[in-house]
């Protein structure tokens, strides 16, 4: 009989404000479907802080897309692209590296973005292809 009450009493108190949930874009495992010619190369349109949503690598063992998410990869990335030429990547809030925009851009085979998106696409060359929205 303790042990209902236990839960009962479990059940009532409710999470911390602090703690966040994942959002349901976060959490979205659908490969993505992307036409490049709609994502332009303009380096004007890259500054700013960008919030990774998923990557999807089409070329595996299974034959199966597998996509990766902040909820099934247990973190979140944000990307600050400064205008002076700077990229730097956070995993958590952490700073996990830093390098040129050169270098950043000549990882991916291509790259584009429309609106509030950033598509890196490497697909052609067996790769992933990563997608951002602007914060």
């Amino acid at each position: 009989m303790g042990a209902v009450l236990l839960l009962t009493g479990c059940a009532l108190i409710e999470p911390e404000a602090s703690i966040e949930r994942p959002s349901e874009s976060e959490c979205d495992e659908t490969p993505p479907r992307i036409d490049m010619d709609r994502f332009p190369r303009d380096t004007s349109l890259l500054w700013g802080e960008w919030r990774w949503v998923k990557t999807a690598f089409f070329f595996t063992v299974s034959g199966r897309p597998l996509v990766r998410t902040p909820c099934s990869a247990g973190y979140t990335e944000t990307l600050i692209i400064r205008p002076e030429g700077i990229v730097e990547v956070y995993r958590n809030d952490t700073l996990a590296y830093r390098e040129t925009l050169r270098e950043f851009l000549d990882t991916p085979l291509l790259w584009g973005v429309n609106r509030d998106s950033l598509i890196l696409n490497s697909v052609p060359v067996d790769g992933p292809i990563t997608i951002y929205m602007r914060k």
